[in-house]
């Protein structure tokens, strides 16, 4: 056939024939001559039965008829294969280089090729195959259809490119490392040393003489007899050789180096052969120092950090509690009505104070926590009466909000946990707190409880909330980033989370969280159990079928009463309309170290009436005044946690106890807190809350006896 001929028989790239059209006739055209049955049959059992694929396609590369270990390899069904082009499941990578080599076969410029390329599985995965493509033609010589054998080398390819990926990072370990080899003959003495120890030590391995004197010359003169020992102790106990020292460099710099050695022995128990390494750990060591005296740089910024934090907490929050507590007064409308713009004033002063104050107290735990300046009192309790407690506090917040909070109370009663009380409550307060504000309007707010691993009870609250994106959750624990809610209406300072997973964990417990964007989140606290033996509470079994809602029956406002309180005396009339009833004069002893504080309270006592101050700025002075005025009323707010513990204070405390006299202790600067008349008064003292003037006033109005 001419050349001319060969050309009008070739069909032309691009064009595209019915598979159905050719699958007829591809048995026929590469089994040979019509009507041998015989021929076709051998061919159809070779061509379904090879351990190989074998594939037939037109000059476009559609499939015309594929074997069942094609399928086996790609992963497609035979009829999802046939019909459908090869660079629909070829790697687009390698798409183009078949197509050259395949119109250079049809075109008659090369033979047979073979090449290694990569097929995408039905199942999306990447496998390697070892493909031979040939060019079938009719009975008269004219290209008919390209035969593609196909060979699995998927795992071959993987264990070779695994090889080399090994073989790469080991060369590169060792360049990076400076690792060097060291091995010894103990049958004739002789000593071989790789390239990397000469490079190690600085010597010149050309121009040495004896280098094993040049060795040990080089170990350090402080290190040479315990380098000695070392090794003699493990050839004589069989053991291995693992020790540090210093080399001297030929210029008298020191380096450090880091030895390892094995000793194989004979049956005799001989050594017969050491082999070890010899690595340069001078960066390594240097970096040590260097970090050990950055982190003690940073231990003494961190305090520098924590001390003017809490000085200036402590210097803004004064100026500010004032502001707030004159603006209470002015709210009481004691002092005389207010108009409706002015008591508007008055809110938007309040709510920013309060926004601040928080603010500052966040901080100032934060730098107390880092400073591990935080005093714990970890004992036995019952995790249940601490969210009793707790629950009252955001009662209001989540009726604003229309959220329902749902507490399951288990049947059995669970043990009791190690923490300290106090700051168990502030992690369950900002937990239910966020559990609230991140919710939405009229969403739920669920609390359980459940031992989810030996020896730790598990507390987890659940919202309804929008959720936390996958990508921001690694943020959650940083100290004031709170995920782009920011830009929303909602208050806050970034900073709870943090304080309440470093609270968590100083009581030997754990934090954590899972978040579903749209549906929620849920906060739990794991706390270390203390006995097996379960709290026994007057509080009535429910199940968890049967939550209650805001269970809580104490009023968020309620204060307790100290034990040492007297009986009541006589009522006030201050509401208008009633009989004027004659107070008689109570005598108020107020220890305060913080002028404005005395002033603010000056002022708001001055609207009672009937009231004798005495102010006293320490608690010696404060022991010196109720031997001589007898008080009614004991308020204390020293401000200072170091003299509030001082042995003055539990001395004032055990004489008001002595004396039944009732104490109002306010901790450290805080809101009206729980009554104490122990001595361990003011340990959890937080120093940035607001005191709540019309609270205090109703307070100090009850205890003296002015009202029920």
């Amino acid at each position: 056939m001419s050349k001319t001929e060969v050309k009008r028989a070739v069909p032309k790239r691009g064009t595209r024939r019915s598979a159905i059209s050719v699958a007829d006739d591809s048995l026929q055209s590469a089994a040979g001559p019509s009507g041998s049955e015989d021929t076709e049959s051998l061919f159809r059992a070779v061509f379904e039965q090879a351990a190989v694929g074998i594939c037939y396609s037109d000059f476009d590369g559609v499939f015309i008829r594929v074997n069942q270990r094609f399928c086996d390899i790609t992963g497609y069904a035979m009829q999802e294969l046939v019909g459908r082009s090869f660079a629909q499941i070829t790697h687009p990578d390698d798409v183009a280089i078949d197509n050259q080599l395949g119109d250079d076969l049809i075109a008659g410029k090369r033979g047979p090729y073979t090449l290694e390329k990569r097929y995408i599985g039905r199942a999306g995965n990447t496998i390697w195959v070892r493909l031979t493509v040939t060019l079938a033609r009719t009975r008269d010589g004219a290209p008919h259809r390209l035969v593609g054998v196909v060979e699995d080398i998927n795992e071959v390819m993987q264990t070779e490119q695994a090889l080399k990926r090994s073989e790469t990072r080991l060369q590169e370990a060792q360049r990076i490392a400076r690792l060097g080899a060291w091995e010894i003959d103990h049958a004739d003495g002789s000593r071989v040393w790789s390239d990397e120890v000469f490079t190690i030590l600085e010597l010149d391995r050309t121009t040495l003489g004896n280098f094993y004197l040049a060795f040990e010359n080089a170990i350090h003169p402080s290190d040479r007899e315990r380098v000695a020992r070392v090794y003699a102790d493990s050839l004589a106990n069989h053991t291995a050789c693992d020790m540090t020292y210093r080399v001297v460099m030929p210029d008298g710099r020191t380096k450090h180096v880091e030895v390892h050695g094995r000793t194989f022995y004979d049956a005799a128990g001989k050594p017969s052969r050491s082999i070890g390494t010899v690595q340069d750990i001078t960066a390594q060591k240097q970096s040590e120092i260097a970090l050990r005296q950055a982190k003690e740089s940073a231990e003494t910024a961190n305090r520098a950090k924590s001390d003017f934090l809490a000085n200036m907490s402590h210097e803004l929050r004064t100026p500010l509690n004032a502001v707030l507590g004159y603006a209470q007064l002015l709210e009481t409308e004691r002092a005389g009505p207010l108009l409706a713009k002015q008591r508007e004033y008055l809110r938007d002063i309040m709510a920013g104070g309060k926004h601040l104050l928080e603010l500052i107290q966040d901080i100032l735990e934060l730098a107390k926590i880092d400073a591990g300046r935080i005093g714990l009192k970890i004992e036995p309790i019952d995790a249940f009466a601490v969210i009793d407690d707790a629950l009252p506090l955001i009662e209001s917040m989540g009726a604003a909000r229309s959220i329902t909070l749902k507490v399951a109370r288990p049947v059995t009663p669970f043990p009791a946990v190690l923490a300290d009380r106090v700051r168990l409550r502030q992690v369950f307060l900002n937990l239910l707190t966020n559990a609230i504000k991140y919710n939405k309007p009229g969403g739920d707010v669920d609390l359980t409880c459940s031992i989810v691993r030996p020896g730790f009870l598990r507390v987890a609250v659940r919202d309804t909330g929008s959720g936390i994106r996958p990508e921001r959750q690694a943020e959650l624990f940083i100290p004031f980033n709170r995920l782009g809610a920011e830009s929303l209406a909602i208050e806050g300072t970034g900073i709870g989370l943090s304080i309440s997973k470093r609270l968590t964990e100083l009581m030997n417990g754990k934090i954590g969280f899972k978040s579903v964007v749209d549906e929620g989140s849920t906060f739990w606290v794991d706390l270390p159990i203390a006995d097996a033996s379960p709290v026994l509470r007057d509080t009535p079994e429910i199940s968890p079928d049967n939550p209650i809602v805001n269970p809580a029956e104490d009023s968020a406002g309620d204060i307790a009463a100290s034990p040492a309180a007297g009986p009541p005396a006589a009522r006030s009339s201050i509401e208008p309309g009633r009989p004027k009833v004659v107070r008689p004069l109570r005598r108020i002893l107020y220890v305060e170290d913080n002028p404005a504080h005395v002033r603010l309270i000056e002022r708001a006592l001055s609207q009672l009436g009937h009231v004798s101050l005495t102010t006293v700025h320490t608690a010696e002075l404060g022991l010196v005044a109720m031997r001589s005025m007898a008080p009614d009323l004991i308020l204390i707010d020293l401000g200072d946690e170091g003299v509030v513990r001082h042995e003055s204070h539990r001395r004032l405390m055990a004489m008001a106890d002595e004396r039944h006299i009732t104490v109002l202790d306010l901790g450290a600067n805080q809101a009206i807190a729980p009554d104490r008349n122990t001595a361990d008064a003011g340990d959890h003292a937080t120093g940035a809350e607001l005191v709540d003037i019309p609270r205090l006033l109703s307070e100090i109005e009850r205890r003296i006896g002015f009202t029920g």
